[in-house]
């Protein structure tokens, strides 16, 4: 119990040290951010991130963890940029199309999302959190089907679904059911009449 804040505090130090002793190395500004960022300092750690992306531009690592402190303080723009410039260096990483996703959700950008959780589940089939976004981001753009099947298969990997999201289908369910029937049929001298054979 006391013996980790002694731990992680001697390892931020460790941290802090090498940058002193390496300001100018950007691995060293992403351990430190990243470190920094588990602990909860989401500012000193954008900052840091911020200066090792930009001594090493190239620097993947440093673009997601900066999409991730973008993120976690509502700067859903700031992360979808970040993340985006990792995936220019590696288009196969999971964690940038998977934040970048998030930050499209809160952006109100329910197709971008969908390629980005699309994209997560192609490059990793089983990624729990993924395919559950996949499934809101199918709801979203209106393919019910879609998100039901992907919804069964994220609950399969052990995913939860937020309440909202199964009363948003289920709204959505009854709608379209609604929707069909009144589509389908037509109330004529008393009698229903099947308009899909018009």
């Amino acid at each position: 119990m006391s013996s980790q804040s002694p731990n992680r505090a001697s390892k931020l130090e460790k941290l802090r040290k090498a940058v002193a002793d390496n300001p100018d190395s950007a691995m060293a500004r992403v351990r430190l951010g990243s470190a920094l960022l588990k602990k909860g300092s989401v500012r000193a750690a954008e900052e840091e991130l911020e200066k090792a992306v930009a001594l090493d531009p190239s620097c993947v690592e440093g673009w997601v963890n900066l999409g991730g402190a973008k993120i976690t303080h509502w700067d859903f723009e700031g992360c979808v940029e970040a993340n985006a410039r990792a995936l220019e260096a590696n288009p196969d990483l999971v964690q940038a199309h998977y934040n970048k996703g998030l930050g499209h959700m809160y952006l109100g950008q329910p197709e971008d999302m969908l390629t980005c959780f699309e994209q997560v589940v192609r490059l990793e089939p089983t990624h729990p959190g993924g395919t559950y976004h996949l499934a809101v981001a199918q709801l979203a753009v209106k393919q019910l089907g879609r998100a039901q099947v992907t919804l069964a298969r994220s609950m399969e990997l052990g995913y939860q679904p937020e309440p909202q999201f199964l009363k948003a289908l289920e709204k959505e369910v009854r709608d379209k059911a609604t929707s069909d029937v009144e589509k389908t049929t037509t109330q004529v001298d008393g009698s229903t009449k099947d308009n899909t054979t018009q």
